[in-house]
């Protein structure tokens, strides 16, 4: 059993070498041959391998609202950030995989284009939970005082039986610890 004071040890050192990004973004839905713009926040943490790499951490939150529907996905991604220049800040790749819950009201329909319902007559739902990989491109500026973080990414989460959403995002970020990180 782990005491408290080993829990706040362990919570002191994730925050002295991780950096933690808050995200918003604006996405593109692509599936089954409709795109719909929409809205994502994500909490990003990183912990550094090197200087310029890192292996992180993100759960988020992206909002859909198509026509008359809704579209909620919530990702948990695990990824490896390399920057180029091995500095910890300008371009970078990162590739990452994970699982992503979701929920729709967009009916599901059988092969003929009619909905399908339950045993109690209500319609069923798309389902948009599954596994998810992609990758991200971006840039991180090198200013300790303001390191913005500017991305690009594509996500595409694996659904059985329903169409596969795919994910383009543009991300403007802002590193809360990373400040201290950079200016070592």
């Amino acid at each position: 059993m782990i005491s408290s004071k080993q829990l706040y040890l362990v919570l002191i050192g994730v925050s002295l070498s991780a950096s933690l990004h808050a995200q918003l973004e604006v996405a593109q839905l692509f599936t089954n041959g409709h795109s719909h713009t929409g809205f994502g926040a994500n909490l990003h943490v990183g912990f550094p391998v090197n200087k310029g790499d890192e292996i992180s951490g993100e759960v988020g939150l992206y909002y859909f609202a198509p026509d008359q529907t809704h579209m909620v996905l919530v990702p948990l991604l695990i990824g490896y950030r390399h920057t180029f220049n091995n500095s910890g800040t300008g371009f970078y790749v990162e590739p990452f995989a994970g699982y992503s819950a979701g929920g729709t009201d967009i009916p599901h329909l059988d092969a003929n284009g009619n909905p399908v319902y339950n045993s109690d007559g209500s319609a069923v739902d798309q389902k948009i939970s599954g596994a998810t990989t992609g990758i991200g491109f971006g840039y991180i500026l090198p200013n300790p005082k303001l390191p913005l973080n500017f991305g690009l990414r594509y996500e595409h989460t694996f659904v059985s039986g329903d169409p596969s959403p795919n994910i383009l995002a543009l991300r403007v970020s802002w590193s809360l610890l990373a400040g201290r990180r950079l200016s070592k």
